[in-house]
């Protein structure tokens, strides 16, 4: 048996967990941000869905910043053996557990074994789950990366270049009206293997107040650009204007980043150190992947049983929440029994 090593666990990671899985959440509580109108309802869930772009670039920051050091604990073997135990076990049965949910229902219908393979290939099954594909990409991207780790100046160019090549220079393409190709974007770092590394090198990086604050106006500008760029050439086409929407645009990476940096400083403060905020945090945190499992049954049944207008203000507001912590709880029941909790909560 191969020896492994433990890490010490650090709270902002669990903070930032948290709340990025609360983020997530409440952007698949407000759906009313994907259907335009010139009203502001409308307007109210783009900001929503603003303010919680950020949590899917860090959660993969998250893991970047947790795994790429992996070979001070355990082997190639141990990492990837762990990683896909403990998110592809998970992935099968909840998949295999809704297909049968909406069968049940009548929501999917059986038209034979290529679209059914065709279905669990692309997601469609469970949208939600399209975030499984990039991250196991970068799980797979990991071993390679991880050899790049004492050698920051080279992480640093590489991130630098994938945020020009592939953010900056396809949105100023677009914006001009001119046909961005795809060559130009750098090869090394493409799809989400961006924020992985930007995760390790902002955690392993101190920055001084003056950096911080450059990191924050920048994220506040992104969030602004994506907001107001968004609103006005929707209005004007009289459809949603996406060209800022994509994950990987910069107005959404600036963004990401101003927040993992301001928890990561937030966290020294005296209140965050607290033994009972950090036990209940860490709790908190134990459940996020779970959460992430089932949000979107919860979100079903809760808007079902109760007739929910999932166009409301009261929901939009507070769904999220509602759903967050009826999702906790079964989550930590569910937990507690052999074998339900090791292998469809780790």
């Amino acid at each position: 048996m191969e020896k492994t090593v433990e890490r010490k666990r650090i709270v902002y990671f669990d903070v930032l967990n948290v709340l990025a899985c609360l983020c997530v959440v409440g952007m698949h509580c407000n759906g009313a941000v994907h259907a335009f109108s010139d009203s502001s309802v409308w307007r109210q869930s783009l900001l929503v869905d603003v303010l919680a772009y950020w949590a899917v670039p860090v959660f993969v920051m998250l893991s970047g910043a947790t795994l790429m050091n992996y070979r001070r604990r355990y082997s190639t073997k141990v990492f990837l053996k762990r990683r896909f135990l403990k998110t592809g076990i998970p992935l099968v049965i909840w998949t295999v557990f809704f297909y049968v949910f909406y069968r049940t229902r009548g929501t999917i219908a059986w038209t034979g074994w290529r679209a059914f393979l065709n279905s669990v290939i692309n997601f469609s099954i469970v949208p939600v789950y399209w975030f499984f594909p990039p991250l196991f990409m970068v799980y797979l991207s990991l071993p390679v990366l991880s050899l790049l780790v004492q050698n920051r100046k080279i992480l640093w160019y590489m991130t630098v270049l994938a945020f020009a090549s592939c953010s900056v220079f396809p949105f100023v393409c677009t914006a001009l009206g001119l046909t961005y190709w795809g060559s130009f974007a750098f090869p090394m770092m493409g799809g989400y293997l961006l924020f992985a590394v930007l995760g390790d090198l902002l955690h392993t990086t101190e920055l001084s107040r003056l950096q911080r604050s450059a990191i924050y106006v920048l994220g506040i500008l992104g969030a602004a650009v994506r907001y107001f760029h968004t609103v006005i050439f929707s209005v004007r086409e009289g459809a949603i204007n996406k060209l800022t929407w994509e994950y990987t645009n910069w107005p959404t990476i600036l963004l990401a980043a101003a927040i993992f940096v301001f928890i990561k400083y937030a966290c020294d403060y005296p209140i965050f150190r607290n033994e009972k905020f950090i036990r209940l945090i860490k709790w908190l945190s134990g459940a996020s992947f779970g959460i992430y499992l089932i949000h979107v049954l919860v979100i079903d049944r809760i808007t079902s049983w109760f007739s929910v207008d999932t166009l409301s203000g009261w929901w939009r507001l507070f769904g999220a929440f509602a759903v967050y912590f009826v999702a906790l709880l079964l989550v930590k029941v569910l937990q507690k029994i052999p074998y339900v909790g090791k292998y469809l909560f780790p």
